[in-house]
């Protein structure tokens, strides 16, 4: 599920030793997290650091000081760098004027427009190299399900493999479960392909939670209480994981973030709506009335407050999770509401 750009993006990571830093970012979060743990694979036995940009914020040295050091076994190691912010923007101008051989940095980030300066400065850069992850067309996003399904020798039609698009929200990694599980089924493999059947392929889908989580976020979003309050029952009667909803929320805002800047220089939202192509005609409406309830400014915040919440998830019991994720998705819908 990838194109020669990325691929050869990918395989940069083990030829080119002349670069500090490599940077995924962009609007498909999903390519974003699968591109960077691909070039993590390709340094198998290199020992992994791991740092998140509010560690460098206040402390420039550390990111070379990181680069530049020696595993404690005498092995080599690299860093993944993830900006949650665009915070420490000194520590990565002092990593790349390193000289001589470092160890490589994996960053990620999520959508930055061309007026950021990190961007900026790692376009420009030549000891850097930027990837940047556009959300499919549900056309590319059908083709790129198929073009994965046949390399675990399942054959699936397109009418299905769109599906699986839409019912994923295009997240490649979900996308590729879905396929992956349906392989296991068959006990498909390129020597032994078979033909994925609409019977099996809806008895084993979970297209239905999924469908679920793209409700409520379409309530949450629109301001709809009494919507939110129906699909968070369903959500959690499903047993719907706190972190899948959350990511799906961000997913959204990113998308919503990239077509309000259109509608912000004088594009007409339903116009804006109608040419994003990985939206599906029945939900434009509900779309259209997300962009008009959600300005700029609003969407950035909200954006940074869904990362927030999300490490909050990760850091707590189950039970606990589900509780905290069904009270930020109340006080998000009535914010909507306000807006209405």
């Amino acid at each position: 599920m990838s194109s020669a750009k990325e691929r050869s993006f990918i395989s940069a990571i083990s030829a080119r030793p002349d670069v500090r830093l490599f940077f995924i970012f962009g609007q498909d979060e999903s390519a974003t997290a699968d591109i960077a743990g691909q070039m993590s694979a390709q340094l198998a036995g290199s020992e992994r650091i791991d740092i998140d940009s509010d560690r460098i914020r206040n402390d420039p040295a550390l990111l070379a000081d990181e680069a530049s050091a020696l595993s404690l076994f005498g092995d080599k190691r690299h860093i993944r760098l993830n900006f949650r912010r665009e915070e420490g923007f000194a520590a990565v101008e002092n990593l790349l004027a390193l000289e001589g051989e470092v160890n490589p940095v994996i960053a990620t980030a999520g959508n930055l427009t061309k007026a950021s300066k990190l961007r900026k400065l790692l376009e420009a850069h030549p000891r850097a190299m930027v990837h940047i992850c556009y959300l499919p067309e549900e056309g590319d996003a059908a083709a790129a399900v198929m073009a994965f399904a046949a390399t675990t020798g399942l054959k699936i039609d397109r009418p299905i493999a769109a599906r699986i698009a839409r019912y994923t929200g295009q997240d490649r990694k979900l996308a590729q479960a879905e396929i992956e599980k349906l392989s296991l089924y068959y006990d498909a493999s390129p020597q032994r392909p078979a033909t994925v059947e609409i019977a099996i392929f809806e008895a084993l889908s979970a297209e239905t939670g999924e469908e679920n989580i793209n409700g409520l976020v379409h309530v949450v979003m629109g301001g709809d209480l009494r919507g939110t309050g129906r699909e968070l029952a369903a959500a959690r009667d499903m047993g719907v994981d706190a972190i899948r909803i959350i990511r799906a929320m961000q997913r959204r805002v990113t998308m919503l973030a990239a077509m309000r800047t259109k509608v912000d220089n004088g594009a007409n939202p339903g116009a804006v709506v109608k040419a994003t192509r990985s939206i599906f005609w029945k939900e434009a409406d509900s779309y259209a009335q997300q962009l008009m309830r959600w300005p700029s400014v609003r969407l950035a915040g909200l954006n940074g407050h869904l990362l927030e919440v999300e490490s909050k998830l990760m850091h707590v019991r189950d039970g606990l999770a589900v509780t905290i994720l069904e009270e930020e998705l109340v006080r998000i819908a009535r914010a909507a509401a306000r807006r209405g």
